[in-house]
């Protein structure tokens, strides 16, 4: 009698831990919202620049998503779990994809297209942003390595490396904009060289508030315009993706997935 207590004293301090480290709905319903914010931040850099290839992996991983939700709805928490790793193991290979094949090699081809120009001109502020530009990219860079080396196992901690790399690749992307406008301003443009009397300068109206996006928008349109700047890089297409927008004529890639879930189509 004795000897059956202790081998079922022995048996439940075995299995113990495998209770203790099982997912609870708190855990389930946290990952499900890291997970879904990692769907809806590469959703834009899909649906811009991506391949076929690339959509069918995305859909893939959102598939995994929506079945992890599915699962956490009935209470199955141990299945949710294993679908939310499951969409990110696929994640964190495509983040690194895109990271690598557009955010990187996109960013690095405009500031090179565009340095020489901008070199050329002489103006201080303009090379100042090329140089923050470059430095952006680089941090990008170290992001990138930081996630690739990053424990294999820690999917969530590697796309989230990933995510700052492509943050800061796009703001190395919005100053070789700014590089570009700098550059290409005539003087008489600009507000600093503008003359004014001081009642011109105490009595000037309020400048309305724009946008970021906005005002950077309409001073590469005007000098576009004006001829003063060669659209050599797609400049507008690459503006909307900077500010996470889904370019005209570009499907929203999550959007199809979701309609065709509801349609019932696997």
């Amino acid at each position: 009698m004795q000897n059956r207590y202790a081998k079922y004293f022995i048996f439940f301090i075995a299995i113990l831990p495998l209770y203790a480290n099982a997912p609870d709905r708190a855990f389930c319903e946290k990952i499900l919202g890291e997970n879904k914010h990692f769907i809806d931040f590469l959703n834009s850099g899909i649906s811009n620049f991506a391949t076929a290839d690339d959509i069918q992996t995305f859909e893939g991983a959102a598939r995994e998503h929506y079945l992890a939700h599915k699962e956490y709805l009935a209470g199955h928490y141990k299945k949710t779990h294993a679908h939310i790793r499951a969409a990110q193991n696929i994640l964190k290979d495509l983040y690194y994809t895109v990271l690598n094949k557009y955010y990187q090699k996109d960013t690095r081809e405009l500031l090179e297209r565009n340095s020489a120009m901008i070199i050329e001109t002489r103006d201080v502020r303009a090379a100042h942003f090329m140089r923050l530009g470059y430095r952006d990219l680089k941090v990008s860079e170290i992001y990138e390595g930081k996630g690739f080396n990053h424990n294999k196992f820690l999917y969530s901690t590697k796309i989230w490396f990933y995510i700052d790399a492509i943050k800061y690749a796009r703001q190395a992307k919005r100053y070789a904009f700014l590089a570009i406008i700098e550059s290409q301003t005539p003087y008489t443009d600009k507000d600093d060289f503008k003359q004014q009397s001081l009642d011109d300068y105490f009595n000037k109206p309020e400048v309305e508030k724009q946008r970021d996006f906005d005002r950077v928008f309409n001073r590469l349109t005007n000098l576009i315009n004006r001829k003063l700047v060669v659209n050599n890089y797609d400049f507008f297409f690459h503006h909307y993706d900077n500010y996470a927008y889904i370019n005209t004529g570009k499907t929203n890639c999550f959007e199809a997935f979701v309609s065709k879930m509801a349609k019932g189509k696997p």
